[in-house]
């Protein structure tokens, strides 16, 4: 597989513009165990998310993500989560206007087993 294939054909330079995607998004199942919705936001020249869960806890907090571009140029990022019981880590990328998350948990006492879901994210902004 080429380089460009999984990052696409970006100068080594070249800052992400996350602006377009800069906002609050929900989740679209409402049913959710996980983030029920989450914003996007630049502090500085750093792109940050805060994730809201449905079950505790339902403040995730905000932390850094780091912004990709996929083969075709669309945005993606990747972020980490670490709480009490469970580490998180969130793979997104965009996808006809939709966040597709793909979070990978992991439960740190071992009561059930590590569980990945994929889930769906339109803009309320």
């Amino acid at each position: 597989m080429e380089p460009n294939e999984i990052y696409g054909n970006q100068p080594k330079d070249m800052v992400i513009d996350f602006t377009p995607v800069l906002g609050t998004w929900i989740n679209s199942n409402e049913k959710t165990k996980w983030i029920e919705k989450f914003t996007i936001a630049k502090h500085n020249e750093q792109i940050v998310m805060h994730a809201y869960g449905s079950e505790s806890p339902k403040d995730w907090g905000e932390t850094e993500v780091t912004p990709f571009l996929d083969n075709i140029n669309e945005k993606a990022f990747c972020a980490r989560y670490d709480h009490d019981s469970v580490e998180s880590v969130l793979a997104a990328n965009m996808n006809k206007g939709l966040w597709v998350i793909a979070a990978f948990h992991k439960f740190k006492d071992g009561s059930q087993p590590n569980f990945l879901c994929r889930e769906f994210y339109y803009r309320v902004d």
